[in-house]
């Protein structure tokens, strides 16, 4: 590798800094979606809507990080002579030795792994969401059913339910 220049190193270090809040976020996302998961199942409709108005603001910040880091990188692929659209955290970790190497190569570990994490933990509260939409459709259905009829069986399964009749007399 050629000697870094000191814009080139000074340009590292904020990398490193920006990715260290894209590692804080991301974190912090993983923590929200678990915690929007818990409350859902919970029931806990107050600290589901303080949760929503979080992760939106957390939502604005990985915004403004990410469009941070889009500007260091374009300015890195010029200093360094690569090109643009190909600069990734891998290719940087390629052409810098010594402890910017190690320090770039660790944050992109990291970054790699708790992006799995938040896309096992996206895909579980999405299932909660899914879970719980299908049960208030099927209750809904059961109290205002839209002319089909409604079969329920008590404990001996002997049938309980009027067809002809809903449970709630929607029009009154």
């Amino acid at each position: 590798m050629k000697e870094m220049s000191p814009a080139a190193l000074a340009l590292i270090d904020e990398l490193l800094k920006t990715l260290d809040q894209e590692i804080d976020l991301l974190d912090l996302r993983c923590v929200q979606l678990a915690a929007l998961s818990r409350a859902s199942i919970e029931r806990d409709d107050e600290t589901m809507e303080s949760l929503l108005r979080d992760i939106e603001t957390t939502q604005q910040r990985q915004d403004s990080t990410d469009r941070e880091l889009n500007s260091i990188r374009r300015m890195l692929a010029d200093l360094l002579a690569l090109p643009r659209a190909e600069m990734r955290l891998a290719m940087l970790v390629e052409v810098l030795d010594g402890p910017q190497r190690t320090a770039v190569a660790g944050r992109r570990q990291a970054i790699v792994t708790l992006m799995e994490q938040l896309k096992r933990q996206h895909m579980d509260t999405a299932l909660v969401v899914a879970e719980s939409a299908r049960i208030n459709r099927m209750l809904l259905e059961s109290l205002c059913p839209q002319s089909r009829q409604v079969t329920t069986y008590g404990v001996r399964g002997e049938r309980s339910w009027r067809p002809e009749s809903p449970l709630v007399d929607v029009e009154s």
